[in-house]
């Protein structure tokens, strides 16, 4: 049969050779590739294991290539576009070397002078001095005609923004009362806190409030509590000692009673 003679059947005997030489080529690539990585691994973890920096994966090699070769494209790019002409290197007529260069060289200049005037243009006519005499490099007009508003009508209008403000909002400031909006103790000049002990948390008159805040005083301290407790158990030791002295008192005047009775029916 002659189908086994054709160089294009895959039975043939040289393609089956060729294949399994393609594999064994592969196999020993892979082989090497592993062992390659093996390596690399080993290198790292010694490293790391040194307190040295590891050295960089060979795909962490290739993106830095690439990232390197992609700056390098973009910065020489940039300065095409920034220097015209650098990028055509053409002859004019008539011109040798020396014009050549010379006349690039110009427009380079040029091409940076233009660079450098266009940054130096102001991007803004405000003037650098504002009313109050001082130099500001970096204002414009309108947040110059911001700054220089009526005060006495911004003080106006944040004070009435405010009181719309209180009918809904609580403050610490405010929380106490209706004078809460005055300024606390301690923002003034002597530091010395108001006696409010003869006031209620509204701010009324209450007598009764310093002998409540003693007696909550008392009540709560632990060495009061305890002096109390003792006074009490030394007062119902005392009661205890005159109820059994009235006892005894009763017992013998009951004894001497009966001893008189006694006496008495003797002698009868």
């Amino acid at each position: 049969h002659l189908l086994g003679k054709k160089s294009w059947n895959v039975y043939n005997a040289d393609n089956i050779a060729r294949v399994r030489r393609d594999e064994a080529a592969a196999k020993a690539a892979e082989e090497e590739e592993e062992r390659r990585m093996q390596e690399v691994d080993a290198q790292r973890r010694l490293a790391i294991l040194r307190g040295e920096e590891p050295p960089p994966i060979e795909d962490e090699r290739q993106d830095e290539r690439d990232e390197e070769s992609r700056k390098a494209e973009s910065s020489a790019a940039s300065g095409r576009s920034r220097f015209p002409g650098h990028g055509r290197r053409r002859k004019r007529p008539g011109e040798d070397d020396t014009d050549f260069e010379l006349r690039l060289a110009q427009e380079r200049n040029n091409a940076t002078y233009a660079l450098v005037e266009s940054s130096r243009k102001p991007t803004s006519s405000a003037p650098i001095v504002d009313h109050a005499g001082h130099i500001d490099l970096f204002g414009d007009e309108r947040a110059r005609a911001h700054a220089q508003k009526n005060d006495e009508a911004e003080a106006e209008k944040r004070k009435k923004e405010r009181e719309y403000e209180d009918q809904y909002t609580m403050r610490f400031s405010n929380a106490a009362g209706k004078d809460g909006i005055s300024k606390p103790w301690y923002s003034q000049s002597d530091g010395i806190a108001p006696d409010a002990s003869s006031k209620d948390i509204w701010g009324n008159r209450d007598p009764n409030r310093r002998a409540r805040d003693s007696q909550r005083i008392i009540s709560d301290d632990p060495l009061a509590m305890m002096k109390k407790g003792a006074s009490q158990i030394r007062e119902l030791k005392r009661e205890r000692m005159r109820i059994q002295a009235e006892r005894d008192a009763e017992l013998k005047q009951l004894r001497k009673e009966e001893h008189r009775r006694d006496k008495h029916r003797s002698r009868h």
